[in-house]
């Protein structure tokens, strides 16, 4: 069963599209979704793929990816209209000319922050310079970064778990010298803590483990007390806050993307208890997990520059949950 069989993913992607302000401005090009297996590009792409199967837009949807047998598990076959690129951000060369390129790639999980820092790291440096080259030998395509939230807070370099902030600092600081140096035409937005029934198997953060822990059922394990504030948004508002910042947005500036709510993680927790009736338990955190843990202690994502484009976010934090738990039970249920 892929997503799209779904009736309720579906209905997210229909709602979605319906929520992306100027969804016109798509129409007839060659858009480039980079790290389309992801949580927040698999959904991407899936709204782009929808929006022109639906007449609401003519264009073609090129997914990229690191393995090809994971664009093709996650997608199905290629079409007429969908395409997949085999390769890393590192070394992109798309070998068409983009229209649109949207860079969602990168490493995004705590355990290859701890594992594989120089990787996260080279991923959006390295990965946005090679986006940015290929946008400036494309007169007239447009770049999406996809950023963080991470990278609005101060940081402490000298650590390894800075990989992943320092590493959206500095290419958005390339981004902007694109814009200044080459007049690449690029904006920037910074997502909040984004999450979704359709996260990958290797995402180890907390939002993906326990919504993946309420769709078995099982009680919500944390290894902290959770006091961290932060802003958090379904990812089906992720999509069509990041597609309308790239549709209405002004070169050069960053979008904040969240919904309009804050809660804590132990909150977000009793939530999805609440969503699969279980409850919460609590474990000492292990070597690697403290490794892992972010420093940072509040982090809202201010929204007020994309709300003026004319977006408004949909969902709310109980509504996302409980729709995530829901498609990840579909999803589960259909395995062999």
């Amino acid at each position: 069963m892929k997503y799209m069989e779904d009736a309720l993913y579906l209905a997210d992607v229909r709602e979605t599209v319906g929520n992306v302000k100027n969804i016109d401005y798509f129409a007839g090009k060659k858009i480039c979704v980079l790290g389309a297996s992801g949580l927040i590009g698999s959904f991407l792409t899936d709204c782009m793929i929808y929006a022109i199967e639906a007449g609401m837009i003519s264009g073609q949807v090129y997914a990229v990816g690191r393995k090809r047998e994971r664009l093709a598990e996650r997608f199905g076959e290629e079409t007429g209209r969908l395409h997949f690129i085999e390769s890393d951000v590192t070394a992109f060369a798309p070998g068409i000319a983009p229209d649109v390129i949207i860079d969602a790639a990168g490493f995004g999980h705590p355990r290859a922050f701890r594992e594989s820092p120089v990787e996260v790291l080279l991923s959006n440096v390295t990965g946005v310079s090679r986006v940015m080259e290929t946008a400036r030998r494309n007169p007239g395509c447009r770049v999406l970064y996809v950023s963080s939230g991470e990278a609005q807070e101060e940081t402490d370099h000298l650590t390894v778990r800075a990989c992943y902030p320092v590493g959206k600092k500095a290419a958005e600081t390339l981004c902007l010298s694109y814009i200044q140096e080459y007049r690449v035409d690029a904006v920037i937005a910074r997502p909040c803590h984004t999450f979704g029934g359709n996260f990958t198997e290797g995402d180890n953060r907390a939002t993906a483990q326990f919504i993946a822990a309420a769709s078995e059922s099982r009680d919500i394990v944390m290894n902290s007390p959770g006091r961290q504030v932060r802003s958090f948004a379904y990812v089906s508002d992720c999509v069509s806050g990041l597609l309308t910042a790239l549709a209405c947005g002004k070169t050069g500036e960053v979008y904040g993307v969240s919904s309009d709510e804050t809660c804590s993680v132990r909150q977000f927790a009793d939530k999805c208890a609440q969503a699969a009736k279980t409850g919460v338990a609590f474990k000492e955190a292990d070597e690697c997990e403290r490794a892992e843990a972010s420093p940072i202690k509040g982090q809202v994502v201010d929204n007020a520059d994309l709300k003026g484009l004319g977006w408004k976010p949909l969902f709310s934090v109980e509504r996302g949950i409980g729709h995530s738990v829901q498609i990840r039970r579909a999803m589960q249920e259909a395995q062999p």
